[in-house]
């Protein structure tokens, strides 16, 4: 995927709220530095900060195996929904892989990344009624501000995952 596919095309919405009903995706971090690097740069010239929320969202074992790809999907693509509809209209949602989501977050500190983790945390550990079904998803979250965790996209992201990392240890 072109980095530039990211911006998600002039279609009208037509998800909850306004939001389109998928968000821009891509495979990997290495698809998504680049992207990063430009918002960066962009911060750097007006002088704000950017957080960075990494997520990371695990579907919990289900007694419902039939269809478990399909549910799997589904409830990824409506946990997906829930973060981008508890964020400002100003905030950027990036699905990276199959189950992480980088939350970009301008002009935000770690004061303010705290407080959107916290809730977006809260939003997420409900559960997800699906083909009749409930089912749940195990959340992890890290945090990692510009400047403090690095000059580039890579840096940054790297940091916001070595915090997720840190805290699902401790």
């Amino acid at each position: 995927m072109n980095v530039t596919q990211l911006v998600t095309p002039n279609t009208p919405p037509t998800g909850r709220q306004g939001y389109a009903a998928s968000l821009p995706q891509v495979a990997s971090l290495g698809e998504l530095a680049p992207y990063l690097s430009r918002r960066l740069a962009r911060c750097r010239r007006s002088g704000e900060q950017l957080a960075m929320l990494w997520i990371e969202l695990e579907p919990m074992p289900s007694e419902h195996a039939q269809g478990a790809s399909e549910r799997h999907d589904e409830l990824l693509r409506t946990a997906s929904l829930r973060v981008r509809n508890r964020l400002r209209g100003t905030d950027e949602v990036v699905q990276v892989g199959d189950i992480g989501f980088a939350v970009l977050l301008p002009g935000a500190g770690s004061p303010e990344a705290a407080l959107v983790a916290h809730r977006l945390r809260r939003t997420l550990t409900g559960a997800y009624e699906l083909g009749g079904h409930l089912d749940y998803v195990a959340v992890a979250m890290g945090e990692a501000v510009y400047p403090d965790c690095g000059p580039t996209g890579t840096e940054l992201a790297q940091a916001a995952q070595r915090s997720l990392a840190s805290r699902q240890v401790g």
